[in-house]
């Protein structure tokens, strides 16, 4: 009878544990659902990491849809001096290795005729710059001559038509300024640019799935290569959204391998050396292994993705999740296997105020604007909060066994009984020099947030992509001006304004141009005002006509055409450049588009702003807007680390009274030496490094709470596990500072040097009361 009862004291006892593992499996179960039907995403943006504009959404709306027009598409140069042949070879073996793109570098003449279709009916109504000027001011005897020198030798600017139905040529000369704009050609029915270094032709491919679909990208990747080796020996660029993103998965994914297997191996060895048995490595990896399911799985819900950068450093959560049970199979050295559960009762208060401390520091990385960040934090700590719950209810009922000394543990315990025990005056002796040190570390430290430094694309490809710009005189999607108005008519005549306003700094050298809408779909003022200018210089130059020609001219620009409207033009092909630059209605009734730039010059950029400081017309610099962001939170991340160690004082001093800044102390003097390290380095102080302090101090605190929980010297236990979790912890995050990702890598330094500091420093600070 007594045996029954107590077995079913065991049971009672042992049902939150059931829960808890029925719980478990049924989120495995619906994470596994959604994964099999493909609603488990994953995210390689890096841009999806940044925070959105929330003060300016329609600033926002734009670089999306800037961001979508180029989402899915290669640019592909190749050298073209054998005549274009490297280019068909090219073509054929993409085409061959990827059928569902979509690959042009050919126009037939079906095509080149629609395209000049849609103008047709325009002439004199669409007049260049450079013929309006002449139509106003030039005199009337040299443009009658060039009128007959346009009949008699034709072989200057293109003709669209017959010489009667545009004596004037008006549109040939439009198209012509059209085309200055681009550098592509069409040779012998190709797509062609002519650079410096001879000719080169063009191939744009359209990938049908999304630019961040990881299997399709490394389909194109493959498939790139392929037509790469056919076009050998040309030389051939390629640059594109899906080639960044595919580049960014596959470091995140080596990367995530790399950091989680390496976290995990060296737990696995940590344990083994600590306590030389299968049974606690297998619960580690099963209390880890619980923490990023529930990670995994409260991330997606509340963010409907996983981005890969927040699994690379997810997989530093098994370094961070281990201490836990360090800190129970370190209590457990030398204790009847009956004690287990008193020993995790006695241990669980300091878990509990270690993950309090820890989940602080992560609280901080989720106030950040930042999306990624905010996703790492939520990550990070659902895991551990799921780790620690499984070490409680789990470990106590599935280890039974006894936890001998070992010689780690043994050589670990005799380090902490002679570790130096602190004196008022030794303390001071030796934290004098550090101070000095950190004062003049910190004032010597330099700040740069300019958003550049965090840059992780491959050198090859972002080489390739200089060039391909370079060549193309490609406009940059990061810096244009977004205009606003309150018709579609008024926003084309904005426009015009706005180009004339920039025309100074084009003769100056210090812009290469732009990109408008009004390029092609000038206003209806100005296709109005432009046919009433031609057919009057046209009435005056007849008469003169009639006697060189000896009969009356041509009844041309008779009567003015229908405008040309943006929706006519959107829906033709000659649109495909320009159109994602037109914004279109909006639900507050106003219009809106995008100007874009090319060959800005850094000496324009105050120009540039002071012309876009109003609603209607914005200068927008998404590189100076994010690295100004980046700074903003830098600074208020310093102000709130502040505010942490005031927080973490307060809830210390309530655990342990006067001796609570024993625990803070280390810590804070370790992220001050870490800075100091940086300033020797001539490294720059950026928000990654500060977000690692905030973490640290979370982390590293842990340590002085162990050690002032458990102070006795002639009991090592506290002091191993310390160790454990320290070594975990550097192992876990110290590899991040290897990560190609450059804010992973400040991270992980920051951390990983944080870390070991903390470690050394903090026995100094924890008095041992058997000497007292």
């Amino acid at each position: 009878m007594a045996d029954l009862r107590a077995s079913a004291a065991a049971l009672r006892a042992a049902w939150p544990a059931w829960i808890w593992a029925a719980s478990l499996l049924l989120l495995a179960l619906a994470l596994a659902w959604a994964a099999g039907n493909g609603r488990l995403r994953l995210n390689t943006d890096v841009l999806a990491m940044l925070p959105k504009d929330e003060r300016r959404p329609e600033v926002e709306q734009a670089l999306q849809g800037l961001a979508r027009a180029g989402e899915g598409r290669l640019v592909v140069l190749v050298q073209a001096g054998d005549g274009g042949q490297a280019a068909d070879r090219f073509a054929t073996a993409f085409a061959a290795a990827e059928p569902q793109a979509r690959l042009r570098h050919r126009v037939s003449e079906a095509e080149a005729g629609a395209w000049f279709d849609l103008f047709a009916a325009q002439r004199g109504a669409l007049v260049s710059e450079a013929q309006r000027q002449q139509l106003s001011a030039g005199p009337t005897a040299a443009l009658g001559q060039q009128v007959l020198q346009g009949l008699l030798q034709p072989m200057g600017l293109p003709r669209v038509g017959a010489w009667g139905q545009d004596p004037l040529n008006t549109l040939g000369s439009w198209l012509a300024e059209r085309a200055q704009s681009s550098r592509v050609r069409v040779q012998q029915g190709r797509l062609s640019v002519q650079a410096e270094d001879g000719e080169w032709a063009l191939l744009m491919i359209d990938s049908e799935g999304s630019a961040f679909a990881l299997a399709y990208n490394q389909a194109l990747a493959d498939a790139l290569a392929q037509a790469r080796a056919a076009a050998a020996p040309a030389r051939v660029l390629a640059a594109g959204v899906p080639l960044h993103a595919h580049a960014a998965a596959t470091t995140a994914q080596r990367e995530m391998h790399v950091i989680g297997l390496g976290s995990l191996l060296g737990v696995f060895v940590l344990s083994w050396l600590a306590f030389a048995r299968l049974r606690p490595r297998l619960l580690v990896l099963l209390s880890v292994g619980s923490g990023l399911l529930v990670a995994a799985a409260l991330t997606t819900w509340v963010f409907g993705e996983l981005h890969l950068i927040t699994l690379v450093f997810g997989a530093s959560l098994v370094g961070v999740a281990e201490n836990y049970a360090s800190s129970y199979y370190a209590a457990r050295i030398n204790t009847a296997p009956a004690a287990r559960f008193e020993v995790m009762r006695a241990q669980l208060p300091t878990m509990a105020l270690a993950l309090a401390t820890t989940l602080a520091g992560y609280g901080l990385l989720a106030a950040t604007p930042f999306p990624g960040l905010q996703q790492v934090a939520l990550f990070s700590a659902a895991g551990l909060l799921a780790a620690l719950v499984s070490t409680w209810l789990w470990f106590p009922h599935l280890d039974r066994g006894a936890v001998p000394e070992r010689p780690l543990t043994q050589a670990l315990a005799r380090g902490w009984a002679r570790w130096p025990a602190p004196r008022a005056k030794r303390l001071v002796g030796w934290l004098l020099p550090l101070v000095l040190l950190v004062g003049l570390g910190l004032t010597r430290l330099q700040a740069n947030d300019d958003i550049r430094l965090l840059q992780s694309t491959p050198p090859a490809l972002l080489t390739d992509q200089i060039e391909i710009n370079r060549r193309l005189d490609l406009p940059s999607p990061a810096q244009f001006y977004l205009l606003s108005a309150a018709s579609a008519e008024s926003l084309l005549v904005a426009e015009e304004a706005l180009k004339a306003r920039l025309q100074p700094l084009v003769a100056q050298g210090l812009l290469g141009g732009w990109q408008a809408v009004s390029d092609w779909v000038p206003s209806a003022a100005r296709q109005a005002g432009d046919f009433a200018l031609v057919q009057s210089r046209w009435a005056a130059l007849a008469p003169s006509l009639s006697e060189a020609l000896g009969q009356a001219p041509p009844p041309a620009y008779a009567s003015a055409p229908s405008p040309l409207r943006v929706q006519d033009w959107l829906a033709a092909p000659v649109s495909e450049s320009a159109r994602h630059q037109w914004i279109g209605e909006q639900a507050n009734g106003r219009w809106q588009s995008v100007l874009l730039l090319r060959g800005v010059q850094p000496a324009a950029l105050p120009a540039l702003a002071a012309l876009g400081q109003g609603d209607a017309l914005r200068w927008v610099d998404k590189v100076a807007d994010v690295s100004e962001l980046l700074a903003r939170q830098r600074e208020r991340m310093l102000a709130l680390l502040g505010v942490a160690v005031l927080a973490v004082a307060a809830l210390l001093v309530w655990r342990f009274g006067r001796s609570g800044w024993r625990a803070l102390l280390p810590t804070v003097l370790a992220g001050a030496l870490t800075l100091t390290q940086l300033s020797l380095l001539g490294q720059p102080l950026q928000l990654f490094h500060v977000l690692a302090l905030l973490l640290l101090l979370g982390v590293g605190v842990d340590y002085g709470i162990f050690l002032l929980a458990q102070p006795q010297r002639r009991d090592g236990r506290s002091f191993v596990a310390v160790t454990l979790a320290a070594a975990s912890t550097w192992l876990a995050f110290g590899l991040l500072a290897f990560s190609a990702t450059p804010a992973l890598q400040a991270f992980g330094w920051t951390l990983g040097w944080g870390v070991a500091l903390s470690w050394v420093l903090t026995p100094f600070f924890i008095p041992d009361p058997d000497a007292a």
